[in-house]
């Protein structure tokens, strides 16, 4: 790490001399990336855009800090900055795109992609892209058309293949639904997400068996990801196996933490019966976080007329 932070140091001073040197921007981001230096690279970055506000390099540097300090709104405008100040700056328009999704602008992140296709030439995972911001936004009809524009340019793109099975499952057309996601599997058999959509497509379709799998798949890709195993919990509760479930949240609390892994756990176990442990687990759920304690009812809600459990979320309130 000390020699990452001393070719940062070394490289620093040529940022205001070379503003267009892509090269140079790129290997800082790349040192601060291992040393995790981000306050510095902000003032370093603030400073060089003074002098050369115009410099995209420094702006998309510039997001990517900002993002590590936890300001997302910031990072946004740098980003956006970056490619208005450079309107072929691919990655630029990505990271905007992208930040704006995570962030739930599918509206601005819609934008972003139907301006960076402007500039491109068409490209299956913008079109891709685009299909799940309008899909998103409510508009199935443009983003199944945008997806198959996507296989269309790439017949064995995974992410339109799963966007246009989301598109299905909007229209709550499962068997369609179904094909789409065997496709995405069969070119990418390592995405939780795709084995998580066809379990919910198989559990509408009648077959358990084939969701329960899938469900699995899912955890097994992902096991430090705690909304798999809910996912998982969620659907052994509903088919009536809560012993099963008791178990499955066990192996989760094993391998993924959350506030709401912790309260599906006791909610679990008060449905199993095991009473002790459902309030230790209950009260480490509270302990973690206090603010989610309604969460225990999403899967009991029969605790609501439960006195112990109204006084232990009274005491935590």
């Amino acid at each position: 790490m000390h020699d990452y932070l001393t070719q940062f140091a070394l490289l620093r001073d040529r940022a205001f001399r070379e503003p267009d040197n892509q090269a140079l921007f790129r290997t800082l981001l790349f040192c601060s990336e291992i040393t995790g230096n981000h306050f510095e690279c902000r003032e370093l970055y603030t400073a060089v855009l003074d002098r050369h506000p115009y410099c995209c390099y420094a702006w998309y540097n510039l997001g990517w800090a900002l993002l590590a300090l936890d300001e997302p709104d910031e990072a946004l405008e740098a980003f956006e900055y970056a490619y208005i100040t450079q309107p072929y700056f691919e990655e630029a328009y990505k990271a905007c795109a992208e930040l704006a999704t995570r962030q739930g602008l599918h509206r601005r992140a819609l934008l972003c992609y139907v301006e960076m296709n402007d500039h491109a030439e068409a490209d299956s995972h913008i079109l891709a892209r685009m299909g799940e911001c309008h899909l998103r936004l409510g508009d199935v009809r443009t983003a199944k058309k945008m997806c198959r524009l996507a296989l269309k340019l790439d017949p064995y793109h995974a992410g339109a293949c799963y966007q246009l099975a989301a598109c299905h499952i909007a229209e709550k057309d499962y068997r369609q639904a179904v094909r789409w996601l065997q496709e995405a599997i069969g070119n990418d058999d390592r995405c939780a997400e795709y084995h998580g959509l066809l379990a919910v497509a198989y559990r509408h379709s009648g077959y358990p068996e084939k969701a329960l799998h899938h469900y699995w798949k899912a955890v097994e890709i992902t096991p430090d990801e705690p909304e798999t195993w809910l996912q998982l919990a969620e659907f052994l509760l509903a088919g009536g196996e809560v012993p099963e479930a008791c178990e499955t949240l066990e192996q989760a609390l094993e391998n993924a933490h959350s506030a709401e892994l912790l309260y599906c756990a006791a909610a679990c176990r008060f449905l199993s019966g095991d009473r002790l442990r459902a309030v230790a687990t209950l009260q480490q759920a509270l302990l973690a976080d206090a603010a989610r304690r309604s969460d225990i009812f999403r899967w009991a809600p029969t605790l609501r007329d439960d006195a112990e459990v109204q006084g232990l979320l009274r005491i935590y309130t």
